[in-house]
């Protein structure tokens, strides 16, 4: 009976600077590239950001950072235009999100 160990039986012929760049080749894979805003993206964000909070309803704020996209969900509280920067709140916690990274808002609607 063969037994294969697979890529175990390999890792010990690479040496240490080949297996960094396996990972960074592998990690090259998840990057996403930052979409680009145009005027008319941002616009439409300010009229989010003005409709969630009027109407204290949640949004999801999705942002890009280093290559990675993430969701921040809660509810728009505050505007701090000096520091380029958006409050939302989830709870008790209060996420400082930067104007910078945003690439997309959006009204949660709960049916």
């Amino acid at each position: 009976m063969i037994r294969d160990r697979g890529a175990k039986k390999w890792t010990a012929m690479m040496l240490p600077e080949h297996l960094t760049q396996l990972r960074d080749w592998m990690g090259e894979d998840d990057y996403e590239e930052k979409p680009l805003i145009d005027e008319w993206t941002f616009q439409e964000f300010q009229q989010q950001l003005a409709i969630a909070y009027q109407s204290q309803c949640e949004i999801r704020v999705k942002t890009w950072e280093k290559g990675t996209l993430a969701d921040t969900i809660g509810i728009f509280t505050q505007l701090d235009e000096q520091a380029q920067l958006i409050h939302v709140t989830d709870g008790l916690i209060v996420q400082k999100i930067s104007l910078n990274t945003i690439v997309g808002i959006e009204t949660v609607t709960l049916d």
